[in-house]
């Protein structure tokens, strides 16, 4: 007796598969439970996937949906690099709300696999520096090892609240990293990547600039150059310049223009949040000295991908080591513009936190 099967419909979870047998013509309907999921959804760079967990919600955006894709790095857009992981970005840096929320579900005393960290984070800067900070601000004051913990945390506490059993990233020795304090010293600083685990995780330093440059099809203050052979004068996607803040329309230090409203200037108060920018003969404050709330600049803060503040507020753990450091990009809200360029790497120890320190995180499609 043959059988063929039709899935009707799927909606939150649940499917009715309609079964045609040929068994006198009859028609068999059942219903199953069925766990979907909506990162499968998302098809170009820039697709949108809404995760509300509990009382928080965050989205995340689909970064690169190719194969292979080869772009222009460092400063002086010398070098290239080819991204051969499809991944998706927070669209902004973690919120206060959204770290608390987590840390607190981590952290019970009754729970299974209890997480531990070695700060709390707080608001911004705390609010003790300009206006007054809210839980829509970055969280701060955590270290490389606490973002990377609690980026295993985030992705129980989604398993909890969606059904799912996607696989932590981060393990040492097997086992899943579930503390961040010093005398966890070794295996968070040993911590390895599954390469096959589709939790959430912080990017690498090399997915962080993709995303920073990634312009679309955008022409405007693009890299032009040949670089390692390939013209990107000709290439379909565009990418921001290496001396330029993520998605500003011109470079850092643009000081055409009559003062105040310097191009540089007005390019980066756009779409970043930090200190001071260059008048063409010495560095001025704009008047920002204190980080902002993650989307406080609107629609028009958001770089071509839909991703909010990659250059300035604070700067944003990566993955990547160097040394005994860690890798950190974007700059702050206490910086200078050059330090708002796509292009620069900087890095800090593993075990420092700073109030101008902060992190997102991404998720392999």
């Amino acid at each position: 007796m043959s059988q063929t099967g039709l899935v009707t419909g799927i909606a939150d979870g649940n499917a009715t598969i309609t079964v045609t047998t040929s068994d006198q013509g009859r028609t068999a309907v059942c219903s199953a439970n069925i766990v979907t999921d909506p990162f499968l959804a998302a098809i170009n760079p820039g697709d949108k996937v809404p995760v509300t967990l509990g009382t928080v919600s965050f989205n995340m955006i689909y970064a690169n949906n190719a194969a292979s894709v080869t772009f222009p790095t460092g400063i002086a857009d010398a070098a290239t690099y080819a991204m051969t992981t499809k991944f998706f970005m927070g669209e902004t840096e973690v919120t206060y709300e959204l770290w608390k929320t987590v840390y607190d579900w981590a952290t019970d005393a009754a729970r299974t696999n209890r997480y531990y960290f070695a700060n709390q984070g707080r608001e911004g800067n705390d609010g003790t520096v300009g206006a007054a900070a809210t839980n829509q601000e970055p969280v701060t004051t955590i270290n490389w090892r606490d973002a990377m913990v609690w980026c295993n945390a985030l992705t129980e506490y989604y398993n909890d609240k969606n059904g799912t059993n996607i696989a932590c990233v981060y393990t040492y020795s097997g086992a899943v990293i579930r503390d961040s304090r010093d005398t966890n010293a070794t295996a968070c600083d040993g911590a390895v990547a599954g390469t096959t685990a589709k939790g959430f995780r912080l990017p690498t330093s090399m997915e962080w600039e993709y995303a920073a440059r990634f312009r679309g099809t955008d022409a405007t203050n693009v890299v032009t150059a040949t670089v390692s052979g390939i013209n990107f004068s000709t290439m379909t996607t565009k990418w921001t310049k290496g001396n330029s803040a993520s998605g500003a329309t011109t470079y850092y230090n643009d000081a055409t223009g009559t003062s105040p409203n310097f191009a540089g200037k007005l390019a980066n108060d756009k779409v970043a949040v930090y200190n001071s920018y260059w008048n063409g003969a010495s560095w001025t404050t704009n008047g920002t000295s204190s980080t902002a709330a993650v989307m406080s600049k609107g629609a028009a803060g958001a770089n071509t991908l839909g991703l909010y503040y990659m250059s300035g507020n604070v700067y944003e753990w990566c993955f990547d080591l160097s040394g005994s450091y860690r890798v950190v990009r974007g700059g702050s809200f206490n910086n200078y513009a050059n330090l708002l360029q796509v292009g620069i790497v900087n890095f800090n120890y593993p075990d420092y936190e700073y109030d101008f320190i902060g992190f997102r995180f991404a998720r392999t499609q």
